[in-house]
């Protein structure tokens, strides 16, 4: 939903969420002569207020412009209609791209006999990190399946069985309009910190509504917190999150 609760730009109030979706709306607009996207950090500048002005003018033929979007203004509502974004449409229209797929397969990265997750190490006896495949949990049931390894083509099967759920998470939680990347980028968050986690977010609050009020500042923060494992953070979360938010936020699929 595009909203914002209060004033943004010259003399605004200037709400970090807000000021957020001004410039994700202005990064959508086709302004004669702009073409260098404004960083989207949700901190009011020189840049951000002299792009409004040049909206206002160039597009709203405005004879003054104030350099300010206030809620339910004119300015507001030209930003929301014009706005556009290639790609971006339904998140239930999309599927897992073979990019995220390739991608998501390196990051967990192929194990044909259990390991422990949380330790890297390999086992001969259940434990509750005990892993196959590409990032396959195994559960305390299925040990004695597991147990003896499994084939490269056993591996591949079971991760598009396990994919297919986190999948479907994303494309009927997400309610907002988005682009192949973010949606693959979602895809690859969700299989790391699981469904219910992801339902619960305040990612997907913040992509639902960008000017949902959260106890981050931003989407990215959102994103990023999701860094600890048993409440440390860990530096390979730490990477993984930084290579999801690059495909988000740029459409650049990179392991780290």
């Amino acid at each position: 939903m595009n909203k914002i609760i209060a004033s943004v730009g010259r003399n605004g109030t200037n709400r970090s969420a807000d000021v957020v979706l001004i410039q994700k709306l202005l990064n959508a607009q086709k302004i004669p002569g702009e073409v260098t996207p404004l960083k989207v950090d949700g901190k009011v500048g020189n840049k951000t207020i002299s792009r409004i002005e040049v909206f206002q003018k160039k597009i709203l033929k405005m004879v003054r412009p104030d350099g300010r979007v206030d809620p339910n203004g004119r300015t507001f509502k030209k930003l929301v209609s014009s706005a556009t974004r290639p790609g971006a449409k339904t998140a239930n229209t999309f599927s897992f791209s073979l990019k995220g797929i390739d991608l998501l397969k390196s990051i967990e990265q192929l194990a044909t006999t259990p390991y422990d997750d949380q330790t890297g190490k390999d086992i001969t006896a259940w434990v509750a990190g005990a892993t196959i495949g590409y990032g396959h949990l195994i559960s305390n049931a299925e040990w004695s399946k597991y147990k003896g390894g499994i084939t490269q083509a056993q591996a591949l099967s079971l991760f598009n069985a396990d994919l297919s759920p986190y999948v479907n998470t994303v494309k009927t939680k997400v309610t907002a309009s988005i682009t192949q990347n973010e949606f693959d980028a979602m895809v690859i968050l969700t299989f790391n910190i699981g469904q219910r986690a992801f339902t619960n977010s305040s990612v997907l609050t913040m992509v639902n509504n960008p000017s949902a009020i959260t106890t981050y500042t931003n989407l990215e923060a959102a994103w990023k917190a999701w860094n600890k494992s048993q409440g440390v953070v860990n530096r390979g979360l730490t990477n993984r999150r930084q290579a999801e938010w690059n495909i988000y936020n740029k459409g650049i699929y990179q392991k780290w």
